[in-house]
C-alpha cells in the first residue's frame, strides 16, 4: 500500500509539472506585447452566464456594450456612435451604433443583434447574470430598431440611469448563438424527457438533505454519483466536460494532477437540470434554457477589444487582439488568463515574475507583501461596498431622537473604528456615492467629528441628563441599545465594540450583539422594525441613485414588510431630490442634486458611514496608458485595456 501511495504522488506530481510546463510553454509562444493574468476559478459561462467574478472580468475583454463606464463611472460609447439621446423626459432612449461593427468570427453586428440580447435580458427565463436580468426586466419596456444602425429604448418610466447602467451590457451575436443553439438541439434531438427527468429527480431526493444528512456530508455527496450523471448525460446525447476543468486542489493550494470528482459531479449534476429544462421548454423558450449549454460559454464570440483564441482545461485561456474592435485594435497583441484555485498561488506566481498582473485582490491576502521591483500595488475602492451604523427612525424608538443621533455621531473616532476593525486598511468615506464617481463630491466633508464635549451638550441640551452611572437618560428611558451585527463578520464585530466603547465615553451605552443575519437580523429590519442600531453593507452602485435605500415610500409597511428603507428615514426634501436625480439627463446636474442629498443625509443621519473596502491589485509597472495617472484610484482602472502598452 505503501508503494502504491507513492507511485499515486509521483504520477500526480508528474501531472502537475506537465500542466506548469504547458503554461510556460504558452508564455513563451506568446512573446513581447502579451499581458500574462492570474484569475481564480474555472473561466465558464463566458457568454454573459458568468459563474463567478474572474468570469465576469474575463467576460468584460471579450465582449462590449453599447457603452461602458470609464474610470470616473461616467458612459463613453463603444459600439454606439455617440452619446444617448434622450427624449420623452428620459423615458426614450435612442442610440446610433458605428457601422462596420463584426463580432470576433466576422458577422455584423447590427441593431437586430442590440434587440435580440436586450429581449434574451427581459425574457423571464432570462439566462444572462442575474444582476443584468433583473436591471433590464425591471426597467425596460420594448427595444426597437429605427434602422439597421439605429436603435430605441422605451423604459417603464423615467430613469436617468439607464444612461449609465442600462446601456452598458454586453451585445451578443444572434447568429452565433442560434447557430450553437442549433449545435444543442442536434446533440439532444433523441434524449429521453422521461428519463432524464426520473434520473434528476431520484439523484436530487437521495441527496436532499432531510433524506441523506447534513449537507456536506459524505452521505449528501455528489461524487458516488458520478458513474450515474455521467451515463444519463452520455445517454442523452450531451457532450460531457472535460474532466481538467475540475482539478482537485491539496491543502496547500497546488493541484494534485487528478480530477475533483466532487466538483466534477456536481457541475454534471447541474447541466443534468438544464437538460430537463431544456427538453421540457418549447421551442420559443429553448435559447433560454439550453443557454447555460451551449459550446459558446467556453469558446465565446463577442465584438470588444480581445478574442477567445484557446482554452487549456482547468489552466489557462488565451485572448487575442481584436484588430476590428470599436475603437481601434488594442496594442497588446494577447493575453493569457492562468488560472489558479487560491490567491497566494497567483501572488507567488506575480513575485516570481511569471505573471503581470493578478486583480482582485483584499487586504488580508496582501498583508505584509512586499512588491517584487517592477511591480506596484494597486489599491482602490471595491465594488463590493461599504460599511454603516443604521438608527431605526421610527416614532418610539431610541435613535428616532435627533439629539440623540447626533450626540453618537460626535463620539465616533472613525480612525479608530477604522483601524480596529480593518487593522487600517479600510477607505474612509463620507458618502453613498463611490469616491471616483463623477458624482462625487470633492472634497466630501467629513462623516463625523470627534468631540466628547460637544456630543454631551447635544444631549444635555435636549433634555436628556446623566444617571449616577454615567448613562444619560429622558422621561425615564436611559439611552442603552444594541448594535445589531452580522455573526461571522469578524471585522464588522470589532467596528461595532469599538463604537459601543467609545460611546461610554458621551453617556450612551450599547451593546454588541452578533446574531444570524438570516433568522434573527432579516426579520427584525423588515417591518414593523424590531431593532435600534443595525451595523451593515451595502455594495457600491455603478450609478448614484439611491433610490430603492432612501425614499419614503420605501419604509417597510404591513403590505411591503421587506422595504429597503429599513430605516425609515422619510423626508420630502429627500423624496424631491431622489426624484430631480431620476430624471435629470445631465451627469453634472445631476451630481449636484446627489451633493445637495449627501448633505442632507449627514444632517439628518439616518445612518454614521464606517468605511469602504479596499480592493488591491498587482500590476506590472511596464504597462502604460494615457490616462493611466488619473484611472488607477478607480475600481474601473482597466476601462479602456485597448490602449495599454508595454514599455
Amino acid at each position: 500500500m505503501a508503494n502504491e501511495a507513492l507511485g499515486q504522488t509521483a504520477r500526480r506530481a508528474s501531472i502537475a509539472v506537465l500542466i506548469v510546463a504547458m503554461i510556460v510553454v504558452g508564455l513563451n509562444v506568446l512573446g513581447f506585447g502579451a499581458i500574462r493574468v492570474g484569475v481564480l476559478g474555472r473561466l465558464q459561462g463566458l457568454e454573459a452566464a458568468y459563474a463567478d467574478d474572474s468570469s465576469v472580468f474575463a467576460g468584460s475583454l471579450i465582449h462590449a456594450g453599447l457603452y461602458r463606464s470609464d474610470a470616473s463611472l461616467a458612459p463613453q460609447p463603444v459600439l454606439a456612435s455617440s452619446a444617448a439621446e434622450p427624449s420623452n423626459g428620459g423615458q426614450t432612449w435612442k442610440v446610433q451604433l458605428r457601422r462596420g461593427l463584426t463580432f470576433h468570427d466576422g458577422s455584423a453586428l447590427t441593431a437586430d443583434d442590440v434587440i435580440f440580447t436586450y429581449e434574451l435580458a427581459k425574457s423571464n427565463r432570462c439566462p444572462l447574470l442575474a444582476e443584468m436580468c433583473d436591471l433590464v426586466r425591471t426597467n425596460l419596456d420594448s427595444v426597437e430598431s429605427t434602422g439597421e444602425f439605429s436603435v430605441t429604448f422605451n423604459l417603464q418610466e423615467t430613469w436617468s440611469p439607464w444612461a449609465t447602467r442600462g446601456m452598458t451590457i454586453p451585445i451578443l451575436p444572434k447568429a452565433a448563438l442560434e447557430a450553437s443553439l442549433a449545435r444543442l438541439q442536434r446533440q439532444l434531438a433523441n434524449a429521453d424527457r422521461s428519463e432524464v427527468s426520473l434520473a434528476r429527480e431520484s439523484l436530487a431526493a437521495a441527496l436532499d438533505p432531510s433524506f441523506c444528512g447534513d449537507a456536506g456530508s459524505a452521505q449528501c455527496a455528489y461524487a458516488p454519483h458520478l458513474a450515474e450523471l455521467e451515463r444519463i448525460l452520455g445517454a442523452a446525447g450531451l457532450t460531457l466536460p472535460d474532466p481538467r476543468s475540475f482539478p482537485e486542489i491539496d491543502l496547500s493550494g497546488s493541484p494534485t494532477g487528478a480530477r475533483d470528482s466532487e466538483a466534477y459531479a456536481q457541475d454534471l449534476f447541474t447541466r443534468l437540470s438544464s437538460v430537463e429544462a431544456f427538453l421540457m421548454a418549447p421551442i420559443q423558450n429553448q435559447m433560454e434554457a439550453g443557454f447555460p449549454l451551449l459550446d459558446l460559454q467556453l469558446a465565446p464570440i463577442g465584438a470588444g477589444p480581445y478574442a477567445f483564441k484557446q482554452r487549456v482545461p482547468g489552466s489557462s485561456v488565451q485572448l487575442s487582439a481584436f484588430s476590428n474592435f470599436a475603437l481601434g485594435a488594442p496594442k497588446i497583441s494577447s493575453l493569457l488568463l492562468t488560472q489558479a484555485q487560491t490567491s497566494a498561488r497567483l501572488i507567488s506566481a506575480f513575485q516570481s515574475s511569471q505573471l503581470d498582473w493578478v486583480p482582485g485582490l483584499n487586504s488580508t491576502e496582501i498583508t505584509g507583501l512586499d512588491v517584487r521591483g517592477g511591480g506596484e500595488l494597486l489599491q482602490t475602492p471595491s465594488l463590493r461596498g461599504y460599511y454603516f451604523l443604521a438608527f431605526n427612525l421610527r416614532s418610539g424608538h431610541l435613535f428616532s431622537d435627533d439629539a440623540a443621533r447626533s450626540a453618537l455621531a460626535s463620539c465616533i473616532d472613525m480612525s479608530v473604528v477604522i483601524d480596529s476593525a480593518t487593522g487600517g486598511s479600510g477607505i474612509p468615506i463620507s458618502s453613498t456615492v463611490i469616491s471616483s464617481s463623477w458624482a462625487a463630491e470633492s472634497p466630501a466633508p467629513p462623516e463625523t467629528t470627534h468631540n466628547v464635549a460637544a456630543a454631551r451638550q447635544v444631549l444635555s441640551g435636549a433634555g436628556w441628563s446623566a444617571d449616577a452611572d454615567g448613562i444619560f437618560a429622558k422621561a425615564g428611558r436611559r439611552l442603552e441599545a444594541q448594535i445589531l451585527v452580522r455573526d461571522g463578520q469578524p471585522a464588522r464585530v470589532r467596528a461595532a465594540q469599538s463604537i459601543a466603547d467609545q460611546a461610554l465615553e458621551c453617556g450612551i451605552s450599547l451593546t454588541v450583539a452578533p446574531s444570524s443575519y438570516a433568522t434573527d437580523i432579516l426579520p427584525r429590519l423588515q417591518y414593523p422594525g424590531d431593532f435600534d442600531i443595525y451595523l451593515g453593507g451595502w455594495q457600491w452602485s455603478l450609478d448614484p441613485d439611491d433610490s430603492d435605500l432612501f425614499i419614503s415610500s420605501a419604509c417597510p409597511t404591513e403590505g411591503v414588510p421587506a422595504g429597503k428603507n429599513f430605516m425609515c428615514w422619510q423626508s420630502d426634501a429627500v423624496d424631491t431630490l431622489l426624484q430631480d436625480g431620476r430624471v435629470g439627463t445631465v451627469l453634472a446636474d445631476r451630481a449636484a442634486t446627489y451633493a445637495d442629498l449627501q448633505a442632507l443625509r449627514r444632517a439628518d443621519r439616518p445612518l454614521i458611514l464606517l468605511w469602504g473596502e479596499p480592493a488591491y491589485s498587482l500590476l506590472a509597472a511596464k504597462f502604460v496608458w494615457p490616462t493611466r495617472a488619473t484611472d488607477v484610484s478607480s475600481p474601473l482602472y482597466a476601462w479602456s485595456i485597448e490602449t495599454w502598452e508595454a514599455q
